[in-house]
């Protein structure tokens, strides 16, 4: 069976608004298990993507991961820090990779391995109507009764 990304595509989008803080985007990927959201605008224009890669990638991180692991130390640490209180707009990607929601599995995945990309934002005339993640690749293979056809 042909699958495409409309069929394992997330629809109820969690989505933030560039001032967010750091500290709360963490809140927010927790609660909703999620490790990568969607980010707009005041005029809820789609400005880019935040991912727990964004966060761990940037310098100011570094040394929390670099502490003898203990929990409430290292929280502590985190609670203090004003790297957190900054807008996710200054670490945030800006270079946001789409797919349609006709797009083969196949395409969808080319596009991730070829970007080294973890999500993908699905967009119909240029409005956000998905998110597209490895995760939904794992689950339509790890659930389907059938042939996968990509």
């Amino acid at each position: 069976m042909q699958f495409y990304v409309k069929d394992i595509m997330t629809t109820d989008l969690v989505t933030i608004q560039e001032n967010t803080t750091i500290r709360d985007a963490i809140k927010i990927f927790s609660s909703n298990e999620v490790s990568g959201l969607p980010v707009t605008n005041q005029d809820d224009e789609l400005t880019g993507v935040l991912s727990a890669s964004d966060i761990l990638q940037n310098e100011s991180v570094h040394t929390f991961y670099t502490l003898p692991y203990k929990k409430d130390f290292v929280l502590e640490l985190i609670e203090d820090s004003k790297f957190f209180d900054q807008p996710v707009s200054t670490i945030m990607s800006e270079e946001l990779y789409t797919i349609e929601p006709d797009a083969t599995i196949a395409r969808m995945a080319a596009i991730m391995y070829e970007k080294k990309i973890h999500r993908l934002l699905v967009t119909e005339y240029n409005k956000l109507i998905g998110i597209v993640t490895t995760f939904d690749l794992l689950k339509l293979l790890a659930t389907s009764d059938e042939s996968v056809v990509i």
